[in-house]
C-alpha cells in the first residue's frame, strides 16, 4: 500500500492493492462456478470422445434385409406420431402419407372417411399409449389405447371424447413402415 506524503492517506490510483479485483461479487459467483463446471464437463466429454474407438462406417441397409430387425417400439411410435400430427393439424396429405395406398385394403374409403372427418371437426386432440408390438417378416401389428377429443364444426360445438383400443397394421415398404389398416375404423366416424 502506498501512502501519499502530502495527505497521509492511502491513494489507490498510485499503488494498486494486489488483491483488488480478486473479489467476485456474490451475484456473479454462482455464474462463474456454473461456467467452470460447464467448461470442465465439455472438456471431459471432448477428451472421452477422442479416446473412443472410431465408429464403424454405416451403410444403409435395404428394407428387405432389415424387416425383422428394424421394427421396434420407436419405429412404431414414429409412424403413429406422424399419424397423430396429420390428424391434429388437419393435414390430409400428411395423414395419408402414413398409409401404403397399394397395401391398404379399401384405401379410397379410408381416404374419404378422413376427408369427411376433417370437414366435421374443427379441432382435434389425438393421444395414444402403445401397449403391444408384434412383427413377422415385413408385417407388423401394434395395439394402442387411443383417446381423441374432437370439436365439431357446428354453430354451438361441444367437444366429444372418444376412447378405444385400436389395432394398427403396418407393412415395410420401400418408403419405410406404413399403415395398411386400422381397427376399429369406425372410431373416426362416431
Amino acid at each position: 500500500m502506498h501512502v501519499s506524503l502530502a495527505f497521509g492517506k492511502h491513494d489507490p490510483m498510485l499503488a494498486p492493492d494486489p488483491m483488488r479485483g480478486a473479489k467476485v461479487p456474490s451475484q456473479f459467483a454462482g455464474a462463474l462456478v456454473a461456467l467452470l463446471l460447464l467448461w470442465t464437463c465439455l472438456t471431459s466429454v471432448r477428451l472421452a470422445a477422442q479416446d473412443a474407438p472410431p465408429a464403424a462406417p454405416s451403410t444403409p441397409a435395404s428394407p428387405s434385409t432389415t424387416a425383422v430387425f428394424d421394427l421396434s417400439d420407436e419405429v412404431v411410435r414414429d409412424v403413429l406420431s406422424k399419424f397423430q400430427r396429420g390428424i391434429e393439424t388437419h393435414n390430409l396429405d400428411r395423414l395419408l402419407d402414413t398409409f401404403d395406398p397399394d397395401g391398404t385394403r379399401d384405401y379410397p374409403q379410408i381416404r374419404d372417411q378422413f376427408i369427411a372427418f376433417f370437414r366435421l371437426h374443427e379441432n382435434v386432440k389425438f393421444r395414444y399409449q402403445l401397449l403391444q408390438v408384434a412383427s413377422e417378416k415385413d408385417v407388423a401389428f401394434a395395439t394402442a389405447d387411443v383417446e381423441m377429443d374432437a370439436l365439431p364444426s357446428d354453430v354451438l360445438p361441444t367437444e366429444q371424447r372418444h376412447t378405444a383400443q385400436m389395432r394398427f397394421q403396418m407393412k415395410l415398404t420401400p418408403k419405410g413402415w406404413r399403415l395398411t389398416g386400422l381397427k376399429p375404423m369406425d372410431f373416426f366416424t362416431q
